[in-house]
């Protein structure tokens, strides 16, 4: 009997050799980040920071969300362990992984443009506010799922967000850990345009403006190189403070206590 073919949990298409789109491949879970999401996305940035031809690296999901953060079973299980310590190693791997493939990613050269055709929460934001662009289908609602947690934030969000947004919004967002409709993250500089087309219309939408984007040809990716040179600040250490703070406080007793209610662990 032939064994099933598992599916990738990452798409990573070659369009002309200058775009690439990646695509978070996990819908029956929303494309939450497990191991074998972080690992594939770890790879396939390899390969794209080796490439000199692609100019342009589009992040988006399957299915109806562009991706829900860490992948919360995966916590239950390691709260369901009993051992406090479980939870703080899946975090410190899980970040370890995809905050060295978000640095490589960012510092590779190609412009980033997100398409985020559906809900973006915790890791997801992240994502989102890390690329050069991103472009939003009407549903595309974002949401810090940290505070909900009793957990701070990584995956470069607490480096980017205020950055887009100013510090004292930033603060207010990540802490109240409300959702922003596709409309309201607009306004605020998270997204480019909300564009209200289905998803494959939308894709090719934003596959539009990354070619608008790059006609000038390399000019694109310097001048994006150095937009990000001038922001001060090392992305390195503040994912490096992230991960430390957010592993630290997953190890807190009152926080295992807090999370094994939330997730009914």
């Amino acid at each position: 009997m032939n064994e099933p073919v598992s599916k990738p949990v990452l798409i990573d298409e070659h369009l002309d050799g200058r775009i690439v789109v990646v695509t978070l491949n996990r819908p029956e879970a929303t494309n939450a980040i497990d191991d074998a999401l972080a690992l594939a996305l770890e790879t396939v940035v390899q390969d794209i920071a080796t490439s000199p031809r692609i100019e342009v690296v589009i992040l988006t999901g399957s299915g109806r969300a562009f991706c829900s953060g860490g992948d919360v079973t995966v916590f239950k299980a390691a709260l369901g362990s009993g051992d406090d310590r479980e939870l703080s190693t899946l975090l410190d791997r899980l970040a370890t992984r995809i905050h060295g493939a978000l640095d490589a990613l960012v510092n590779a050269g190609p412009l980033l443009i997100a398409a985020v055709n559906g809900p973006a929460t915790g890791a997801g934001l992240g994502l989102v506010c890390a690329c050069d662009a991103a472009y939003a289908r009407p549903g595309a609602t974002v949401r810090p799922g940290f505070s909900r947690l009793g957990l701070s934030p990584d995956t470069g969000t607490t480096y980017f967000l205020p950055r887009i947004v100013g510090a004292r919004k930033a603060l207010d967002i990540l802490v109240r850990g409300d959702a922003l409709s596709a409309d309201a993250a607009f306004q605020l500089g998270i997204f480019n345009a909300v564009v209200d087309l289905d998803d494959k219309a939308f894709l090719m939408h934003v596959i539009t403006q990354a070619t608008a984007l790059i006609a000038s040809g390399r000019a694109a990716c310097e001048t994006r190189r150095l937009i990000r040179a001038s922001m001060a600040g090392d992305l390195r250490q503040q994912l490096d403070r992230e991960q430390k703070a957010l592993v630290a406080m997953a190890g807190r007793a009152e926080i295992t206590a807090k999370l094994r209610k939330l997730l009914g662990a």
